[in-house]
């Protein structure tokens, strides 16, 4: 998959978690959870141009997620420091980020070895290639598309139940 297919992807599986985290938590760190979610999408493939790591190698892996988890984490609880979750969610959104990047390359006939140099199980399910326009650019519009809809939700309803002053 392309970066815009990976920011796509993260963005529609982060769409439905900005509500609740706004509703049970603040709207603050619905926010940041949505830039570490984007944010994070396209980190592994920044193996690319480097000369000695192979591409889709260490940083297509589950312990690079957790790495990048956290990071994510630190970098939430820096940002929102008077929530008192906010380090474990930021550490789950970074988490879940790298690992949503991993399953959008398991659908490419490349696929990944998740859990390598432990496991070295080759995954893929090579359901079409990753630079397949067409997929990218839908999962682009749609994952913008549900994530500014669900944003726009969570801002309306925020105002709806907002004492009145």
């Amino acid at each position: 998959m392309y970066r815009e297919g990976h920011a796509g992807l993260n963005a529609v599986l982060y769409a439905p978690i900005l509500p609740v985290v706004s509703h049970v938590w603040s709207l603050e760190l619905a926010l940041v959870g949505a830039l570490v979610a984007v944010g994070v999408a396209n980190i592994p493939d920044l193996d690319q141009p480097l000369p000695r790591i192979r591409h889709r190698g260490p940083t297509h892996t589950v312990w690079f997620a957790l790495l990048v988890g956290l990071v994510a984490g630190i970098g939430t609880d820096l940002l929102v420091p008077a929530t008192p979750v906010a380090f474990r969610f930021g550490f789950l959104v970074g988490t879940g980020g790298i690992l949503a990047h991993l399953a959008g390359d398991v659908v490419t006939p490349m696929g990944i070895s998740p859990f390598a140099p432990v496991w070295r199980y080759h995954v893929t399910l090579e359901w079409f290639k990753s630079k397949n326009s067409r997929i990218n650019r839908a999962l682009l519009l749609v994952g913008s598309s549900a994530l500014f809809s669900s944003l726009l939700l969570t801002v309306g309803l925020s105002a709806a139940v907002a004492p009145a002053s």
